[in-house]
């Protein structure tokens, strides 16, 4: 009997490769699976690092954003501000030593006004002056520079124009404070049209409560600051930015 030859070993073959998330049949060389796409034999490593610049560039593009927003409220209260004051007001300031001020050498005549019943008008017109109005040739001013208004009246604008010292009171409504002397009787013009009485232009730089500089058109001449506020809401009907003042050498 012939003893048969032994059996050859069979060669294994390549482990069987299945995909871990659908299971599929995997190629040797496969990588990503084809039916699902999953990484069968590649590691996807997420990227590090990325977050940090992401969330530093949102946190300065917010602060950013607050200056502005500050920067916009600070622009609008400084607006609110600037449109609460009233305009050309005089500030006190004080006379230089040594200059002597003319209280009446600067006051202006301005006789179109119609006098008050208890009205003494005290108008001294500046002798170097040049007056631009023409007076009316059948009024008649008695000078009076001591006169002051009468303390029956409640505000009614009449009084002395003249001798302006404040320590009797010598309160008046400005009106206007003109830059030039054409600008101050164009207003004043304007004053008396409107009915305004005691209406006259201080050069202002002759007064220690006025902010020297200015051709100044007021309106009134009262005893006493409230006498005087007691007319200042009918003289804003005509002009928004009057405002009582009290006259002081």
């Amino acid at each position: 009997m012939e003893t048969p030859p032994p059996e050859l070993p069979v060669e294994a073959g390549p482990p069987e490769r299945r995909c871990p998330r659908c299971g599929s049949n995997l190629a040797v060389d496969q990588e990503w699976c084809l039916n699902c796409g999953a990484a069968a034999g590649t590691e996807v490593v997420e990227a590090r690092g990325w977050r940090v610049p992401l969330y530093l560039g949102g946190g300065l593009a917010a602060l950013a954003l607050i200056g502005v927003i500050l920067a916009i409220v600070a622009l609008a209260k400084r607006d609110d501000e600037v449109a609460g004051t009233p305009n050309a007001t005089p500030t006190p300031s004080a006379v230089a030593p040594g200059a002597t001020s003319s209280p009446l050498a600067t006051t202006t005549p301005l006789p179109s006004t119609t006098p008050g019943p208890n009205a003494t008008p005290t108008v001294s017109p500046d002798p170097n002056a040049t007056p631009t109005t023409t007076p009316d040739p059948n009024a008649t001013t008695t000078p009076a520079p001591t006169a002051t208004e009468d303390p029956g009246t409640t505000g009614t604008g009449t009084g002395s124009t003249g001798g302006w010292t404040g320590a009797d009171g010598d309160y008046t409504i400005i009106v206007e404070s003109a830059t030039s002397q054409s600008a101050a009787e164009k207003v004043a013009q304007e004053a008396r049209d409107a009915g305004l009485s005691d209406v006259g232009i201080l050069d202002s730089s002759s007064y220690s409560s006025l902010n020297g500089g200015y051709q100044v058109v007021f309106t009134g001449v009262y005893t006493s600051k409230s006498a005087a506020e007691n007319d200042l809401g009918s003289v804003r009907d005509h002009f928004h930015d009057a405002y009582v003042r009290q006259i002081k050498t």
